[in-house]
């Protein structure tokens, strides 16, 4: 990977959650062309391996790890094994996140019409259950990571938690409400 920056990262341990994904991924190989030694965490284990193994290809060191940002148990599974085959966590990059279509209205703005149509999704008929998964993705999936694997850092001078968030943090659109407020 070419950088337009160069910043010695060498014997860093960089974790990143949400790793399998675009953002996040290109974060992890600019990590590792920095010289970091990379943890990638990702819910589907086979995205994390698949943006490890192009790591790995350009000559970095990185793994990928299964885990769930909204579950304590499987983020300290995951912190174990970070610790055992790369060592403790330096800097740490909450990128897991997104929405789902069950926190989302069918409209960019209420109309009374999503009052009495049954087949508009309207901020009324808003599914609970996804509003709270997509709230929690974002919020409780930021928290989570960082209590856990902030632990390392305590003490280190060049340690740093760098949370990715979405724009909606700034001005929130409208059919999204549970996502927009999250982040």
């Amino acid at each position: 990977m070419k950088l337009p920056f160069q910043i010695n990262l060498k014997d860093k341990v960089v974790v990143v959650t949400g790793a399998g994904g675009i953002i996040c991924s290109h974060l992890a190989k600019a990590c590792a062309a920095c010289g970091a030694k990379v943890a990638l965490l990702d819910l589907r284990k086979e995205s994390a391996d698949a943006a490890a193994a192009e790591i790995v290809a350009e000559g970095g060191i990185a793994r990928g790890y299964e885990a769930n940002v909204l579950k304590k148990e499987s983020l300290e599974a995951c912190h174990e094994l970070v610790l055992k085959e790369l060592g403790p966590c330096d800097i740490l990059i909450n990128g897991a996140g997104g929405n789902n279509p069950k926190a989302t209205t069918d409209e960019e703005f209420f109309t009374s019409e999503s009052l009495t149509n049954e087949n508009i999704k309207g901020f009324f008929d808003l599914d609970l259950n996804g509003f709270n998964f997509v709230f929690n993705l974002n919020m409780i999936g930021t928290l989570l990571p960082t209590q856990e694997f902030a632990r390392d850092m305590i003490g280190k001078k060049e340690a740093i938690i760098i949370n990715i968030s979405s724009m909606n943090a700034f001005t929130p659109l409208t059919k999204i409400p549970a996502y927009s407020s999250a982040k």
